[in-house]
């Protein structure tokens, strides 16, 4: 994580005001190099506080595939995310390393975006410090509300 780090984090995002619109400005200096799905996903809906219910990687389609379930972007009903990411060239994944872990992976706490020359790289915190890392050229996503 570049921006939303787990020392951060981990120190209570003190100072998170001016972190956050540190990122604002990075992404609407970089948002025309984004693929427009993501954009359009970033602006509707959030990953916060959601959980990784699937991952499905095909490493000869070079896509990835996340089911998440999570909530709207005002976190008022829950709702089950299905975002796929397309040209897929790295998906990095750091577990936690303390020797037990009750949350698993635990929810989804920061995830971020950077432009990078040919592709675009996304970068998600978890509450139990793992840490994914994924880098590609496409996005698309689904998002259906759930019954309480």
């Amino acid at each position: 994580m570049k921006y939303f780090t787990k020392e951060w984090w981990e120190s209570g995002c003190e100072d998170a005001q001016p972190l956050f619109q540190r990122y604002e400005a990075y992404l609407a200096s970089v948002r025309s190099q984004l693929p427009p799905e993501l954009v359009a996903f970033d602006a509707a809906h959030t990953l916060h506080d959601s959980e990784v219910k699937s991952i499905i990687c095909n490493f000869e389609d070079k896509t990835v595939t996340l089911v998440l379930h999570g909530w709207n972007q005002k976190l008022e009903y829950p709702v089950r995310y299905t975002i796929r990411f397309t040209g897929v060239s790295l998906f990095d994944q750091q577990l936690p390393q303390q020797e037990y872990v009750e949350s698993e992976l635990g929810d989804l706490g920061y995830w971020e975006f950077e432009a990078l020359d040919s592709a675009t790289e996304v970068r998600m915190l978890f509450v139990s410090s793992a840490e994914f890392r994924i880098v590609f050229t496409g996005f698309t996503f689904e998002h259906a509300r759930q019954k309480v």
